[in-house]
């Protein structure tokens, strides 16, 4: 009985060894492949590189697309480098004619790949192209139920960028629910015309794209939004006023004393950080006595940003050195001196 469990351990070891050895032929086998697919990649770049630049620079098509898909590969991936390199309108038309003509076919397969991340990297290159001619395949892709959300928000900048979607439907009822920094994206890839449309109907947009939208302001700094933000700073919620005031302390937008001082004074310490934050390039003397009695704050980086906006008055520095002797608050007069000294350094 010894002897037949002997054997049968034996022969379950072969065979576990055997598919062992298996496993890492393929593993070393499909390895080899890649490392050769990727020399021939590399090659095609070396070799098709300065015809491509000339092509683009010139418009005068020097380049011989054939079948072999490593080509097109190595056409794609320089494709891909030469439009993030290029701002003229010429070339990344170029870019964007020669992509519809020669790529359609490689990039449609991966958009039918059953992996997530060839599929990525279809959605990718038709934006990096501009291609306008996959519009079919986008909303096949867009209408599948295995739709992912990164895929989603991939495909509604293509189509922004496009023109070719009624954006505000697609924000209102996403397949997916998004996160304020997912609709912060796509805000900014919004042009000009569609972001004022956005802008129109402010009062009438959820929670997560009213937060989103305000970001999206501060990040564009264009000045003619400056007034709807200054309206944001009177609602209720403490969260609408925060992020407001940091929009306008990205676009330095001039706030009055009076109204800045409602802010300051405010019970969300959040609120108060960026109230001082535009005190720091207003400078207004007026609003001392407020920074002064900030620096005794409960929040450590309120009184450090209060410091640094003192800092930056006209007699900043004097105010700093009365503080540091003569201030009774122990956390006020530390501040004081951590500044004063951070000012030497500098």
């Amino acid at each position: 009985m010894f002897k037949d469990e002997l054997l049968f351990f034996v022969v379950m070891l072969g065979i576990f060894l055997i598919i062992l050895f298996s496993i890492f032929l393929y593993l070393v086998m499909k390895k080899i492949r890649e490392t050769k697919k990727r020399e021939s990649i590399e090659a095609y770049k070396e070799e098709l590189q300065l015809p491509l630049f000339h092509f683009l620079r010139e418009g005068v098509e020097e380049v011989e697309v054939g079948r072999d898909p490593l080509q097109v590969r190595a056409l794609i991936e320089l494709m891909a480098g030469f439009s993030q390199t290029f701002a003229s309108e010429d070339i990344l038309m170029r870019i964007r004619l020669f992509a519809e003509d020669h790529f359609d076919g490689e990039i449609k397969k991966h958009l039918r790949h059953r992996r997530w991340s060839m599929r990525m990297n279809g959605l990718y290159w038709i934006e990096d192209f501009g291609m306008r001619t996959m519009k079919t395949e986008l909303d096949r892709v867009y209408q599948s139920r295995k739709l992912t959300k990164q895929e989603e928000i991939q495909i509604l900048k293509i189509h922004i960028k496009n023109g070719s979607l009624d954006v505000m439907k697609a924000f209102m009822h996403p397949k997916h629910e998004f996160t304020e920094f997912e609709y912060s994206l796509l805000f900014q890839a919004l042009e000009n015309e569609d972001f004022e449309g956005l802008m129109e109907v402010a009062g009438e947009l959820p929670e997560v794209m009213h937060h989103s939208l305000i970001d999206s302001i501060g990040m564009r700094q264009n000045p003619r939004y400056a007034g709807f933000l200054e309206e944001k700073l009177g609602s209720a919620s403490s969260e609408i006023r925060i992020r407001a005031l940091k929009a306008i302390v990205a676009m330095e937008h001039y706030l009055p004393p009076d109204l800045l001082a409602e802010h300051l004074e405010s019970e969300s310490w959040q609120e108060r950080l960026m109230a001082i934050k535009v005190c720091e390039y207003v400078r207004n003397p007026e609003l001392t006595g407020l920074l002064i009695s900030l620096m005794r704050d409960a929040s450590f980086y309120v009184r450090s940003q209060a410091a640094q906006a003192i800092m930056r008055l006209e007699r900043g520095q004097e105010i700093l050195k009365e503080m540091a002797v003569s201030e009774e608050d122990l956390y006020a007069r530390d501040m004081a001196e951590q500044w004063l000294e951070r000012g030497r350094i500098t």
